[in-house]
């Protein structure tokens, strides 16, 4: 298997996983989400510090800090662009707007894509812009159905899409690149829950079930951004844009079916338009390779 296959199969179950994770997060109904957001970066350090000590890159972190200024800066804007998906991410699942956030990642791939033919100049044939076409036709009946700019799914598009992009022009490992953000924001999160401990806002350690999803929070974070920093760095932008659609569809099946919130007509044309979308790429995709393979055995 190529190492682009690889890395578009390791997107494609991240994407899966990030998908369904709503669920996860209702489940913490109890919890403040800025709390949740403090408790799911110090957990993951936590889980992938370990990783990393299991892996003896404990050294490449140490060296990290002391003779790469220019790796830790985007590092430490990567901390930042993903602390601020996080928190949105959270606080709209809590509050009911889940369709909002699969409306958000819906707009990522668009992102996506537009940093992959605006900064490393991938090009796209007819067949490829015809599916960016539709997925595009679906966004906007998706925002027609809100009837208003949707800040939620704006910034979450946003700012993933440009965590993305640093992922793929970091040259650090993904493992250590993670466990370096993490380190970054974990003394402000530990700091602002012993605040919350403190004034009595917060009550840790909780219930046995609710202590236990807290403290799960440092796998299904760490775990799934590790592999998609290792995905991305093997797949080209418009590869990855595409994929990313398997996130939000679940995303959207999980707020309309599990959780019940209101879907419109228009909802639904956006919905049927971005498969569309997604069917006519992946036909292409498989030709192309198809074609390739033909290619290399003559």
């Amino acid at each position: 298997m190529k190492d682009s296959t690889r890395g578009a199969f390791a997107i494609f179950f991240t994407y899966i996983f990030w998908g369904v994770m709503p669920i996860y997060w209702k489940a913490l109904g109890s919890v403040n989400s800025v709390e949740i957001l403090a408790h799911r970066a110090i957990w993951a350090c936590v889980f992938s510090f370990s990783l990393v000590a299991m892996a003896r890159k404990t050294s490449d972190i140490v060296s990290l800090f002391l003779s790469n200024r220019r790796a830790l800066m985007m590092l430490l804007l990567s901390c930042a662009i993903i602390t601020v998906n996080w928190s949105i991410y959270i606080w709209a699942v809590k509050d009911g707007r889940i369709l909002e956030g699969s409306l958000g990642y819906f707009i990522n791939p668009l992102v996506s894509i537009l940093f992959g033919v605006v900064i490393f100049k991938e090009r796209l044939n007819k067949i490829q812009w015809l599916a960016i076409g539709f997925a595009t036709a679906g966004v906007c009946s998706e925002v027609v159905a809100l009837g208003h700019l949707p800040f939620v799914s704006l910034s979450l598009a946003i700012t993933f899409g440009i965590y993305g992009l640093l992922k793929k022009l970091s040259a650090v490992e993904s493992l250590v690149g993670l466990t370096v953000e993490t380190l970054f924001i974990t003394p402000f999160a530990l700091s602002w829950l012993i605040w919350c401990q403190y004034s009595g806002a917060a009550h840790f350690p909780y219930g046995v079930w609710t202590t236990l999803l807290l403290l799960g929070t440092g796998v299904v974070t760490a775990a799934p951004l590790i592999t998609f920093a290792w995905g991305v760095k093997r797949s080209d932008m418009t590869t990855v844009g595409l994929i990313q659609y398997t996130s939000p569809i679940l995303m959207f099946l999980t707020g309309t079916v599990v959780y019940h919130e209101p879907v419109s007509s228009v909802r639904l044309l956006a919905f049927v338009l971005i498969w569309i979308a997604i069917i006519i790429f992946s036909a292409e995709s498989l030709w192309r390779a198809k074609r390739t393979g033909g290619s290399d055995k003559r």
